[in-house]
């Protein structure tokens, strides 16, 4: 029978990202529409709102970069240079991937990615329209400049696009929050201070700690060349603010969720009602926000910078800072003013706070790797993290020992699916971070211990930040994640009791998150589902997109785990929503996967897979190689399922390589056995069960626990096919006593499936028939479908085997149903030959032809080998009456030897049963020498269901 044996499985997969890594610009593609720009050597093109700077490599909208990958770019560009004409998908292919070939599929998703960035939706025309068979026309008018220059390039029979007509261009959100990177020189300066006459606001110890959002630095001089600067101040001046211990800084990855949809701030700040909005969303006491101006493109070219600083409660503005000055001087001045804020806030340093010699070993030594930190922060936070490592690497060869430049290389190579280089990184940061002010030390050791992972050590890292800033409450969030991540349930509960005392924890969506966490962490998915509902309920009150898509992902999690999904589908379809609103496509793509397994979950498979096409296109164009990774992994059991077993080994290859590029243990444990398993359906020979032993080692190597369990039930399940019983009982009997011990139950009912498979052919019927109606119990009404059917299917063979047809005839309805529902080929083809023959023995003729002319209409198109063996065991036993006699058996013994050579001994058996059983009913002389053989073999290995009904029939 079938093992179903990547039923939805899920080993807590780290989803490191990784980049597609593309090369080169697009050659010039010159036509009578881009003659007149022939004299421009750094065009700029502008269209429905939109600013293409190709020289910048920089694509924004209302002053905002929007993100794009390299070759997504150039895809742009050239439909872009061509407006108002047709782009073949040859010319395009050849342009973008000159030195072999690519898939079109590659295209198609660059093109998704291109609208979907524009704001156009995923298949409408509004600026690139498909020419169906042929290629692409970009058909917005298109403006081209240059400084005095302007060109117009206005599309033939087309009229020009309002961008009225289209959504706001969205701003991205972080992935992870960065730690705090002090970027300052030691520059003298004065900055020109204009207090507004209001008083200073004081705040005693042990009272809650004033909140400042700060909501960033508008590029007045809109030059791509200059974006480094905006990171930078307000990297400076959270590093600033974030001394005084009566001050907390809130993350930037909240700032940026609360932002996303708000005009940059006038010159003294924002309105009342934009304020409020801020306030609300953040929850916080101060808004600083600021712009600057750049005139003139030398290095040392002058500038201004403009900071003001407001009261979100009252609307008040306390103060207004402006200074002009050159990029030399920058990052002092900016540090000065940092320090004059706090200081009119009343907030000075901390008791013990770091020296301000101390202080400055966080400030990069030269402008130009203050240059580099800034355009790599600025890259991370649009969610390029390859032109992040770039600028990463290089401010390391010029500051080798700085240790924030490594702490963000870690960042950025873990987003790039690097976990051994991410790991390098963040040890060099932890070692050169020794000489850093405590919290910076203390925040480089965590992430390096989380990065291990360490948890033991990481947990002790938090804590000791804890203890330094009692008042704030990230520290306490990362200590929740670390306990829960290192099993420690008592520890995280506790911290989560401290979490929820301090002021405004009550009204704070990320300590319901965490609620929900710890109850996960218990297997507690009734208390999880209500966590994430109030913090769903908070997100919403506040208005804070970004949290309310995290509380909707987290409610579809504990839904999918109490098998709700319908609730669960709709949440993350509206969690989807929601992440597209604040321009998170990571986001997007993460949520978009689940919702592709809780469709799998629901029998839709054809819009699973289209989910999990979407992800795909989303992950590449932001190079998350661990969400490309895990899709492939998703897409080879939902592959696998249907029958498809050539895809389902494609699948998991392409997911190895990405593994093995980015020296992902677990991955590779996955794909290994993932790969071992499918060649085990061709043949479960020497090298097969070798291949799974190896599995085996190399989870335990790991410390994968659920991994682990899920590589004895497979080998098990292996050495069960090839008539090594007592092994295979050994090894699931292994299985099922870990996986009792995992909080997770698809380990026991894939560890208790495969038992029941054993004790089957063992001839314990009753041992088997208890184990697959447990399996059937622990499944439950809502949850996936294959070991269901698949146990059905078991008992219904039990049933066939003692002559109780209609009985196994009812297990093989409901079965055949629900393998069809979830569209499982296989499985319905089993289902339909068997109910075939059960229809036969009670003389129903019509229900056995309908079956039978199923069953052969599926299995043409089924790719796997050793699940087959069933339907065509069936369809020989039923027999064709245009037949010579003895055809038939001799059909079945060719399938027997078919499966000796396969060492499908099971198999083999079963087969030379079935030919026995009609050369016997035709008085066939050599039937009596095929018992003996049959009774042999089956002596020898143990096969008891087989040596039973022998006796049965004999």
């Amino acid at each position: 029978m079938r093992s179903g044996w990547m039923f939805k499985l899920r080993l807590d997969l780290v989803s490191l990202p990784f980049p597609w890594q593309f090369s080169g610009k697009l050659p010039a593609a010159r036509t009578h529409s881009d003659k007149s720009m022939s004299a421009l050597e750094t065009p700029i093109y502008r269209f429905a709102g939109f600013e293409l700077e190709p020289a910048e490599r920089r694509l924004s909208a209302a002053g905002q970069s929007i993100s794009l990958t390299p070759k997504v770019f150039d895809t742009l560009v050239l439909l872009v240079q061509r407006a108002g004409h047709v782009v073949s998908k040859d010319e395009l292919m050849k342009a973008l991937w000159p030195r072999g070939y690519v898939d079109e599929s590659n295209l198609t998703k660059h093109i998704w990615l291109i609208r979907r960035a524009l704001g156009t939706g995923e298949q409408d025309s509004l600026l690139i329209e498909t020419v169906p068979k042929v290629g692409y026309r970009f058909v917005a008018a298109v403006n081209v400049s240059q400084a005095a220059q302007t060109v117009v390039v206005t599309p033939p029979a087309t009229p020009a696009l309002s961008r009225q007509t289209l959504p706001a261009p969205r701003r991205l959100r972080l992935w992870a929050a960065a730690t705090s990177v002090g970027i300052a020189l030691t520059t003298a300066a004065v900055w020109r201070l204009a207090v507004m006459p209001v008083t200073t606001v004081t705040a005693g110890s042990g009272a809650r700690a004033h909140t400042v959002a700060l909501i960033g630095f508008s590029n007045l001089s809109r030059n791509a060349k200059d974006a480094w600067l905006a990171p930078a101040l307000s990297e400076v001046l959270g590093t600033e603010l974030n001394t005084a211990e009566s001050l907390r800084v809130i993350p930037d990855e909240l700032v940026h969720d609360a932002s996303a949809d708000l005009p940059p701030a006038a010159a003294g700040g924002y309105g009342p009602d934009t304020l409020e909005r801020l306030r609300r969303r953040l929850d916080a006491d101060y808004i600083v926000s600021g712009s600057y101006l750049v005139t003139g493109s030398a290095d040392n070219a002058p500038l201004r910078v403009d900071i003001a600083l407001q009261d979100a409660r009252d609307g008040s503005l306390l103060a207004s800072v402006s200074n002009q000055a050159d990029e030399t001087q920058l990052m002092a001045l900016v540090s000065r003013a940092g320090a004059a804020l706090r200081n009119k806030l009343g907030a000075p340093p901390a008791a013990g706070a770091a020296t301000p010699a101390l202080l400055a070993r966080e400030q990069p030594p030269s402008v130009d790797v203050a240059r580099r930190m800034g355009f790599a922060i600025d890259a991370l936070q649009h969610y390029d993290p390859a032109r992040a490592r770039d600028q990463l690497l290089e401010a390391v060869a010029e500051a080798p020992g700085y240790a924030p430049a490594y702490t963000r290389l870690a960042q950025a190579w873990s987003a790039l699916g690097y976990h051994d280089k991410a790991l390098a990184a963040a040890e060099q940061a932890a070692r050169y971070a020794a000489s850093l002010p405590a919290e910076q030390r203390l925040l480089a050791e965590a992430v390096a211990a989380a990065t291990h992972p360490d948890w033991a050590k990481a947990v002790a890292s938090w804590q000791a930040l804890v203890l330094l800033k009692p008042q704030n409450p990230e520290y306490r969030l990362k200590l929740i994640d670390a306990e829960a991540a290192a099993g420690m349930a008592s520890p995280a509960q506790a911290t989560l009791a401290d979490l929820q005392r301090l002021p405004g924890a009550a009204e704070d969506p990320r300590v319901e998150l965490a609620a929900a966490e710890v109850a996960s962490s218990r297997s507690d998915a009734k208390d999880a589902a209500s966590h994430s509902a109030s913090a769903l309920r908070l997100a919403r009150r506040r208005d804070a997109n970004g949290l309310i898509a995290d509380a909707q992902l987290a409610l579809a999690g504990a839904r999918m785990f109490l098998n709700q999904n319908e609730e669960a589908r709709a949440d993350l379809a509206q969690g989807i929503g929601a992440y597209r609103t604040i321009g998170n496509p990571h986001g997007e793509a993460a949520t978009r996967a689940e919702l592709a397994k809780v469709l799998g979950n629901l029998n839709r498979g054809r819009e699973a897979h289209e989910e999990y096409q979407h992800a795909m296109a989303l992950y590449q164009g932001i190079g998350d190689v661990g969400g490309v990774a895990d899709v492939y992994r998703d897409l080879c059991n939902l592959l696998w399922v249907a029958g498809d077993r050539d895809g389902a080994q494609t699948a998991a290859r392409h997911s190895l390589e990405l593994a093995r590029q980015t020296d992902d243990l677990r991955l590779q444990t996955w794909t290994l056995r993932a790969l071992a398993t499918i060649a085990s359906d061709d043949s479960a020979s020497d090298e097969v069960a070798s291949e799974f032993q190896e599995v085996i080692a190399l989870s335990e190597r790991d410390n994968d626990r659920g991994g682990h369990v899920w590589s004895l039930a497979a080998y098990a399940d292996t050495q069960r096919l090839r008539g090594e019983l007592d092994e295979a009982l050994k090894f699931c009997r292994q299985a099922l006593a870990e996986a009792a011990a995992l909080s997770d139950p698809q380990f026991a009912v894939y560890s208790g499936f495969t038992c029941a498979l054993v004790d089957m052919d063992r001839g314990a019927a009753g041992a088997a028939r208890s184990k697959m109606e447990r399996v059937i119990r622990e499944v439950g009404p809502g949850g996936g479908t294959t070991y269901r059917n698949n146990s059905l299917m078991n008992l219904a063979q039990l049933d066939m085997d003692e002559g109780r047809w209609s009985g196994a005839r009812d297990f093989l309805r409901r079965a055949r149903a629900g393998f069809a529902a979830a569209d499982e080929q296989t499985g319905e083809a089993d289902a339909s030959a068997m109910q075939a023959l059960c229809d036969q023995a009670l003389g129903d003729a019509a229900g056995g032809e309908e079956a039978a002319t199923r069953a052969r209409t599926l299995r043409r198109s089924i790719t796997s080998r050793q699940e087959v063996y069933v339907v065509d065991i069936a369809l020989a036993r039923l027999g064709d009456a245009k037949a010579p006699r003895g055809a038939t058996p001799q059909r079945l013994l060719a399938l027997a030897a078919d499966a000796d050579r396969r060492h499908f001994l099971g198999w083999a058996l079963e087969a030379r049963l079935a030919a026995w059983e009609l050369e016997s009913a035709q008085g066939d002389a050599a039937a009596e020498d095929l018992r003996r053989e049959i009774e042999v073999s089956a002596g020898r290995h143990g096969y008891g269901r087989i040596l039973r009904r022998l006796q049965a029939r004999t």
